[in-house]
């Protein structure tokens, strides 16, 4: 289904709520709106405008306040029921990531200005740790006890969120080129990461086990009849809250479903009209949410393609390892 009123330019993240008992979704946008949707009544149910493009959103501990970065260069608390936004901080240059960590009750934003920072909303405007990771921040993502940061430099920095001072890992990413995308596995165990060159690496944080078990696929590339195969970024990635799967969004304009374990694809959507650029499982991974907008890999086009949110409903069978769907096949006969 698509949804009422989408963003009318980039859209830069799609976020649901931790929530199971109310489906809400976040937008953010390069139009410099954020949007809130009651996902069940289809409805946008909030809107908000800051003064230049917001480049990442992030919901805090209930579905009603948010997280804002962007172009502006400050990290600010959005509460859409009384209007209200807070400043918390801000960088230098553009803030590109921010994610709000539940078991530190912390906010992380990682920035072009080659800075890792964490804030404590409890006393904003100074943040508690800032951390100098030597290159662009291009994405960032939070697990139980660690944060990661793939950079300007192909390098993917793993940090201890309580304990920021200095990286635990600074690890070299095993895809040759820019990194364009990050994401911490549902079990802690590892993190997968996609590049402008179509392809997803896998890796895992205890060293012994990524020497052993990591791989990387090409994905994301059309080859039409008669001509060379087209090669698109991989520009988002979504884990299974339940099943530990994963999706990938391309440049393509294509959605597929990964068993990594297998090393399988499970399935894919029809191409959309335009790249997606931000995926999102909600928390009991019964939905997904699929940013659809142009992502300027091949320049300026006028008219620019239409944004547009779609919320599509997910079943067990298709996001369920392959092993899986191979137990319950024996049971049931």
């Amino acid at each position: 289904m698509k949804l009422p009123q989408p963003p009318l330019d980039c859209i830069s993240r799609v976020r649901f709520s931790a929530s199971n008992s109310r489906q809400r979704l976040l937008a953010s946008s390069w139009d410099a709106h954020v949007r809130l949707y009651d996902v069940d009544a289809q409805r946008l149910i909030g809107l908000h405008k800051q003064p230049l493009p917001i480049l990442d959103c992030a919901f805090a501990q209930d579905t009603a306040k948010c997280f804002l970065a962007g172009l502006q260069r400050t990290i600010d608390l959005y509460d859409f029921e009384v209007q209200r936004e807070t400043r918390i901080g801000q960088h230098s240059e553009a803030i590109k990531c921010v994610e709000w960590h539940d078991q530190t009750r912390q906010v992380f934003t990682a920035s072009w200005d080659r800075e890792l920072r964490a804030w404590d909303v409890r006393q904003p405007k100074t943040a508690t740790a800032v951390v100098d990771l030597g290159a662009k921040a291009f994405s960032m993502d939070v697990g139980k006890d660690r944060v990661i940061v793939g950079g300007s430099d192909r390098c993917v920095q793993v940090f201890d969120p309580r304990m920021l001072a200095s990286p635990l890992e600074r690890r070299e990413s095993s895809l040759k080129h820019q990194i364009r995308c990050v994401k911490v596995g549902p079990d802690q165990q590892c993190f997968a990461s996609g590049s402008v060159e179509g392809r997803v690496a896998m890796e895992y944080f205890d060293q012994e086990e990524n020497q052993q078990s990591r791989f990387g696929f090409k994905c994301h590339r059309v080859r039409e009849a008669g001509a060379e195969e087209k090669i698109y970024p991989v520009n988002t990635i979504a884990f299974h809250p339940v099943h530990g799967t994963f999706a990938t969004g391309g440049s393509d304009g294509g959605v597929c479903v990964w068993d990594g374990s297998a090393k399988k694809r499970l399935w894919k959507l029809n191409p959309f009209h335009t790249a997606v650029s931000s995926l999102d499982f909600s928390a009991d991974g019964s939905m997904l949410a699929i940013g659809v907008s142009y992502s300027f890999d091949e320049g300026e086009r006028m008219p620019p393609p239409v944004p547009e949110l779609v919320v599509r409903p997910i079943t067990d069978c298709e996001v369920m390892p392959k092993a899986r769907q191979q137990d319950a096949r024996s049971e049931m006969a």
